[in-house]
């Protein structure tokens, strides 16, 4: 056997090492995937404890068993032999040899503190001239997933009714008047985008303004009401509440009220975060708006900067949304879901990950956290 479970662990996969494998041509893998692999070795949380705690023992077995592997999006392999890799893996004594590129090693699955996101590139913006070419460029993304027929966010709908109002664009059309026949709380919110573009490009008269603050004072409240009901089911005793949690509520108001929706994975089944998800999410997860007794002790923090959620909420959908396209196309009635031993893998942590069959993002959080 040249290479035993925990070597493999210890040279390469708690480094989440980038790698090529060749394969025994005895071996069932040489059969199956041929005589070499690219990809990166990959493990359960329970399988990565267990190795953590092999290394702190004074003699370190070797043993002969099977490791999950995540192949290169450059092998051409079929979904078939992807799913095996990850449920079943690689019998550790079918590799022959290893080899990988000399990159600095840190083992982030065990990093205590507060992480930084890797691998991050910063891209400038074009140069906008005001608030009217602002609207036009957003009208235009819109209206190109419009006319290719492509469905739209619940909040990318309502933007998007709102901007053509604004830019006066085909309001004599079918398609225009029947979105007229729509329910008054949808159309109150075209309004309120429709508005919010003549205020933003000082083409607005005072009653609008005034119309525009009562529909702003509307949405205020509808998200104090949400942010407060999270409140309640974070404490059994919520007199408490307010002096014991008063900067964790006061940053979880800052971040919230600005929010609307992120789309966060683009395909057939576009996969959002809406405003209820969001605060839910901000309220139990994030350690520096994390609200009550209740979820402080047993509900386990994002390792990173608030700033920062937003950005790794992204990551983990995109690593798997082939799969969820996959998922959705094949059972459009049922919710994707990576949990438990599915859980998915991302800079040394797993994240539990539910969304519903209209795409929206029900769970997400991490279930593990090293504290400093």
């Amino acid at each position: 056997m040249n290479f035993s479970t925990e070597e493999i662990y210890a040279m390469y996969g708690q480094y989440d090492t980038f790698v090529i494998i060749e394969f025994t041509r005895n071996s069932d893998e040489f059969s199956r995937f041929g005589k070499q692999l690219m990809g990166t070795f990959s493990y359960t949380l329970d399988e990565r404890k267990e190795l953590e705690l092999i290394f702190k023992r004074e003699a370190v077995s070797r043993t002969d068993s099977k490791i999950k592997f995540n192949p290169s999006e450059v092998e051409k392999l079929s979904p078939e032999n992807v799913e095996f890799l990850d449920r079943f893996g690689i019998q550790s004594s079918s590799i022959i040899g290893i080899s990988t590129f000399d990159m600095p090693k840190t083992n982030r699955f065990v990093q205590k503190g507060i992480k930084e996101i890797p691998n991050q590139v910063v891209l400038k913006s074009p140069k906008i001239n005001g608030w009217q070419e602002l609207n036009q460029l957003r009208f235009g993304f819109l209206n190109s997933l419009y006319k290719a027929g492509k469905k739209f966010s619940p909040y990318q709908e309502i933007e998007y009714w709102g901007l053509r109002t604004h830019l006066e664009m085909g309001l004599d059309s079918d398609d225009y008047l029947e979105i007229l026949n729509k329910d008054k709380d949808f159309l109150k919110k075209v309004k309120h985008i429709e508005l919010d573009c003549k205020f933003q490009e000082l083409t607005i008269n005072e009653e609008q303004i005034q119309e525009l603050m009562r529909l702003k004072v509307e949405e205020i409240f509808y998200k104090k009401d949400i942010i407060d009901k999270e409140i309640q089911m974070s404490s059994e005793n919520i007199k408490n509440v307010s002096s014991n949690f008063k900067t964790e509520i006061d940053e979880l108001k800052k971040c919230c009220y600005g929010f609307n929706e992120d789309v966060i994975g683009f395909g057939d089944k576009l996969v959002y975060l809406n405003f209820e998800r969001f605060v839910h999410i901000y309220a139990r997860h994030v350690a520096e708006t994390q609200i009550g007794e209740r979820f402080s002790g047993d509900k386990t923090v994002f390792q990173y900067k608030l700033e920062d959620i937003k950005h790794l909420i992204r990551m983990v959908v995109e690593s798997v949304n082939d799969e969820i396209q996959v998922h959705f196309k094949e059972n459009p009635q049922l919710p994707f879901r990576r949990l438990g031993k599915r859980a998915i893998y991302i800079d040394g942590h797993y994240y539990r990950l539910v969304i519903d069959k209209n795409g929206s993002i029900q769970d997400f959080h991490p279930y593990n956290v090293n504290e400093e």
